[in-house]
């Protein structure tokens, strides 16, 4: 475990350097239950993670937007796997750790260690000026509960509803290759009143518009936008400059919003290709994304202000 603690360690200091330029925002705050972290704005309910034992994967539901209305949605009748804001990718050395069979469960159904991905601790640690940083360690488990992954998160809660989630997936004790495919890897579904089918917004950094122009493309940012309680409510992903390839989005009017480094050949409808990606025993590989919840659309929530920050924050 001394590893993860180091790695933990250092992802702390860095987190309280961005922490401090985030100061004038306001202040996040954590309520620690058994399964469960709140987390406030101001003292206002913003999120909660979600890690008790029996689910099939760890998820953050509900996620407010500033108002407290709902953004997100949790494990809908056409797609029980996506709950709320989650983790996850298919083929992973033949695992199905994003809609395999025990991922489809109601959340409430205890999960059998397959295809699960399993919180085996958690840290929750205030950060300078009001930021707090989740330190997750999740197993990603096959047949018989044996650990493919070890999955190391550090999810930092700002005042201004950014959330940036700082993924370090390392193989455990065999080698471990993630295959291309679409069904990944960090996602929301949004909530039902603000899809694209409905009166809801798909719009990227570049201005294209909608599901066809912003599906398995490369953006700085995506933001997802529409009615919730009657007002237009919004959320954003942000991808890394230095993540290890650009990542593309598997964005859908139906509601499914994600953004993953794994399916460059799919995503691109084979104009592009990346070999799998393989990690040796012990070799690790890191993303960072953003995921951003404000009122408005893409113009009046400023997203392309908060995916600045994102990257001023996370160097």
């Amino acid at each position: 475990m001394s590893r993860w603690r180091h790695l933990c360690g250092c992802m702390w200091v860095m987190g309280g350097l961005a922490a401090w330029a985030a100061a004038q925002e306001g202040t996040v705050t954590a309520v620690v239950a058994p399964g469960q972290v709140g987390l406030r704005v101001n003292g206002e309910p913003f999120a909660v993670y979600n890690h008790g034992p029996g689910l099939a994967k760890p998820y953050l539901f509900p996620l407010r937007a500033p108002g407290g209305h709902v953004v997100n949605a949790l494990a809908p009748f056409d797609h029980k796997h996506h709950k709320g804001v989650w983790v996850g990718v298919e083929k992973v050395n033949g695992i199905n750790f994003w809609g395999g069979k025990y991922q489809q469960q109601d959340v409430v159904e205890p999960a059998p260690a397959a295809e699960r991905i399993q919180t085996a601790h958690i840290d929750v640690k205030p950060l300078e000026a009001g930021a707090v940083a989740l330190h997750v360690h999740n197993l990603w488990q096959g047949e018989g509960g044996h650990t493919v992954v070890h999955e190391n998160t550090v999810i930092t809660a700002y005042p201004n509803r950014l959330l940036v989630y700082d993924i370090t997936l390392q193989a455990a004790d065999s080698v471990v290759q993630f295959e291309d495919t679409k069904e990944g890897f960090f996602a929301i579904r949004v909530a039902p009143t603000m899809i694209g089918r409905l009166d809801g917004r798909i719009v990227n950094a570049q201005g294209d518009v909608g599901e066809d122009a912003c599906w398995g493309q490369t953006s700085p940012w995506v933001d997802y936008s529409g009615p919730v309680d009657g007002k237009i409510m919004g959320v954003a992903l942000f991808d890394h400059p230095a993540n290890f390839r650009k990542s593309r989005y598997h964005v859908r009017a139906y509601g499914l919003f994600a953004i993953s480094p794994f399916g460059e050949k799919v995503y691109s409808k084979g104009k592009s290709e990346a070999p799998p990606l393989v990690l040796q025993p012990g070799q690790t590989v890191q993303v960072k994304y953003g995921l951003y919840a404000h009122a408005g659309d893409e113009k009046t929530g400023k997203v392309a202000e908060a995916y600045q920050k994102f990257v001023e924050w996370t160097k």
